[in-house]
């Protein structure tokens, strides 16, 4: 069996599993039934595409009760018959059970074509399943529909799991292994469940409809109720004209493995929280909440084709959607503060390119924006937490060069060099000649381990250093200049009226000196002949236009244009 990829529930669930097609005929039903009827909610999927991520974020969206997704990769059940692999996914739910129910506690399974009528208490044994006490075949003696266990049960589950796996994949395999497991069960251990919790005739006051073989087709009360839930589904997408990509905030953005809620908790996090809640609550955006990593333009086709939609974290070249009125967001160096952009962020957006910064202008700015963040990170603040060191001193000319972390996107998209490219240059410059300045590297502090090749490389430098104990606000103000590919410490080194050079796309490009690796030697004239009153000037004229013109700040409400 695949290993599962998504996030485990942690509290009490109604619990299915499918493949894509019946995820995508029957999902978004099941979900809300179970939502309006006061459950939470826990969905496997096997073999999911683009679709299918969508399609659960969605689903999220619309359900007032929390809804969690784990997904398998299983690619050799192509290689099954059409009769093995329908026994499969009949089988899944109970291969996985045990690992759902250690994290959630208590799991009522429920085939996913099922519909929740009204709440009910679960059972107060360990637990429950449909005996059909009149049926003599080993096959037709439990309905698998319906399934409970509790974590003090977790051996039955296991032990279900286990009898699985030694049958042969043949249908009413987990009948047959329900039947034999719940045999060995004392009585007073077990719920029998009925007609009146599940019923395929769909009777009013009973607890779940089951939608066995072609009833779920043809009877028209099973069909009108699933209608309605549909109905209601899609309407409320299509009607939303303003659409926000919430990214989950407790759990990483990149896609890991099994993740639980509140496994992160990043204090700059809380400002993604603000920035999204200023669009729902006071321009009305519908919010669809996901992993980040799930986010992706299949969630056009769900969406009001003329609808704004709001992604994080990522750009139009990554996106590759239809819908002209996408636009991206994302945090900046100051956390407080997101870019909106219609092409990306970073050095890939397209505000970049509307800064006028020629030196003779005479259109007014002001300092205001410059000083408030000066003051800022005067009094410590920074995006990472900066270490408190001993007062950093250097007697020798310096370059000060913070690394990136080497497959960061902003590196990845918005440079044509790479970091330890970098390294290797900047060590070579500074060894071939006394009379250059010493480079001062620091690790990023976010992901050290990334930093070996580039540590390797500058241990072996005359005239390099590697640290990570710096605190860059120490060391800025007291470096001749400031060597990053594009970095976040770039922006923050213009505060400190420093020597800033780029050798990547930034948003803060036009500013600052562009560097040129393969002309080393030119770049540090570029720095001993620049004009550091004019370039304080520039820097100021950046950040009032960078402040006022391009960013929305998470503290406050959003600019009614967006």
């Amino acid at each position: 069996m695949s290993e599962l990829y998504g996030e485990l529930p942690t509290s009490p669930v109604i619990f299915a599993a499918c493949d894509k097609e019946y995820f995508k005929a029957h999902a978004a039903e099941f979900a809300m039934s179970c939502s309006e009827a006061g459950f939470d909610i826990h969905i496997n999927v096997v073999n999911p595409d683009m679709y299918t991520f969508s399609h659960a974020g969605v689903i999220n969206a619309l359900t007032e009760k929390r809804v969690t997704f784990t997904f398998q990769d299983i690619k050799d059940l192509k290689e099954l018959d059409s009769e093995t692999l329908r026994t499969y996914y009949a089988c899944n739910r109970f291969f996985i059970l045990p690992q759902i129910l250690n994290s959630a506690g208590k799991v009522l399974t429920l085939d996913i074509d099922c519909m929740v009528m009204r709440n009910f208490e679960f059972p107060s044994t360990p637990c429950g399943y449909f005996p059909r006490p009149n049926e003599t075949d080993p096959g037709m003696k439990v309905a698998a529909g319906a399934v409970y266990f509790d974590s003090s049960s977790l051996n039955v589950a296991s032990a279900v799991a286990e009898t699985l796996v030694g049958l042969p994949m043949q249908w009413f395999a987990d009948q047959i292994a329900l039947s034999h497991v719940f045999s060995q069960v004392p009585d007073e251990f077990v719920t029998k469940f009925d007609n009146q919790f599940m019923d395929w005739e769909f009777v009013e006051g009973s607890c779940i409809w089951t939608g066995k073989g072609p009833r779920k087709h043809d009877n028209p009360i099973y069909v009108a109720k699933k209608k309605e839930y549909k109905d209601k589904f899609w309407n409320i997408l299509k009607q939303s004209k303003k659409v926000i990509l919430k990214p989950r905030l407790d759990i990483p953005f990149k896609k890991f493995g099994l993740e639980t809620a509140g496994s992160v908790r990043e204090p700059i996090r809380k400002f993604w929280a603000n920035f999204c809640d200023r669009f729902t609550n006071d321009n009305g955006y519908l919010t669809i909440e996901s992993p980040r990593w799930m986010f992706n333009s299949t969630i056009e086709t769900y969406l009001n084709s003329d609808a704004i939609i709001m992604v994080p974290h990522i750009e139009k070249h990554q996106w590759s959607g239809r819908n002209k009125n996408v636009l991206f967001y994302m945090q900046t160096v100051f956390p407080w503060l997101f870019t909106v952009d219609d092409k990306g962020w970073g050095g890939g957006a397209n505000f970049v390119n509307t800064f006028e910064h020629a030196f003779g202008c005479d259109c007014h700015t002001s300092d205001d924006a410059f000083n408030n963040l000066r003051d800022y990170i005067l009094n410590g603040g920074t995006k990472f937490k900066q270490p408190e060191s001993k007062p950093f001193k250097m007697n020798n000319k310096f370059i000060f060069a913070p690394l990136q972390i080497p497959h960061d996107e902003t590196i990845k998209y918005h440079s044509g060099v790479g970091v330890v490219e970098m390294v290797q240059a900047l060590c070579d410059w500074a060894d071939s000649s006394e009379d250059n300045p010493l480079i001062v590297f620091k690790g990023h502090p976010v992901n050290l381990a990334s930093m070996a090749e580039s540590k390797a490389i500058i241990d072996k430098a005359k005239r390099a250093s590697y640290h990570t104990d710096l605190n860059i606000h120490d060391v800025i103000p007291k470096a001749n200049a400031v060597y990053v590919i594009n970095s976040g410490t770039g922006q923050e080194s213009m505060l400190h009226d420093a020597s800033v050079v780029t050798f990547g796309r930034s948003e803060y490009q036009a500013a600052v000196i562009q560097g040129d690796l393969n002309d080393l030697d030119e770049t540090w004239r570029k720095v001993e002949s620049d004009n550091k009153n004019d370039r304080g000037k520039l820097y100021r004229k950046w950040y009032d236009w960078y402040i006022n013109k391009v960013t929305l700040n998470a503290l406050h409400s959003p600019k009614d244009s967006i």
